[in-house]
């Protein structure tokens, strides 16, 4: 059997960021239609290389621009036959740290206009304060990805073997 003769079933691929501060709290959001804190994320589109959608949903639910190149994870999705979901993909890319000017302004700013359907406001979260905060998938999630980012061994976002770093700025 040659690759050619497998199908590929429906599958959808998410691209989240892990954006922490200078004391140690993570990013996340409050999303409008589920319970429980969220790391800011968004779907990649048809043709959209994932570098290219974190950029995208981070500036879109926070207005935070930055350059995104590495990954700290992948984490896989299985299908749902009850819900009628499809299996996925979530890759967790370093969105680096924010400076206190970007904590600031997104204070201040509160939730980006685009992004008020999504999303009821976002919150600074101690790693510690996560388990209260969140489903165990996405506790595990982000335990596995600052470990990741703290171990410095994140990966490079690859596009047709090329790394991201260079062309993905919003």
């Amino acid at each position: 059997m040659t690759q050619t003769d497998i199908r590929q079933p429906a599958r959808w691929l998410r691209a989240e960021m892990l954006v922490m501060n200078e004391y140690e709290r993570l990013l996340m959001t409050v999303p409008k239609d589920q319970p429980g804190l969220l790391l800011p994320g968004v779907y990649v589109r048809q043709g959209e290389q994932v570098a290219d959608a974190a950029v995208r949903g981070l500036a879109e639910q926070t207005g935070l621009r930055r350059e995104i190149t590495h990954h700290l994870g992948v984490d896989q999705h299985p299908a749902n036959p009850a819900t009628g979901d499809v299996e996925g993909l979530t890759i967790v890319c370093d969105g680096g740290d924010a400076s206190l000017l970007e904590m600031k302004l997104l204070a201040e700013q509160g939730v980006p206009v685009g992004a008020f359907r999504e999303i009821s406001g976002h919150r600074w979260v101690g790693l510690g304060e996560v388990a209260d905060l969140a489903d165990p998938y996405v506790v595990t999630r982000v335990r596995v990805a600052v470990g990741i980012l703290n171990s410095k061994l994140r990966q490079p976002l690859l596009y047709i073997g090329q790394p991201a770093e260079g062309r993905h700025v919003a």
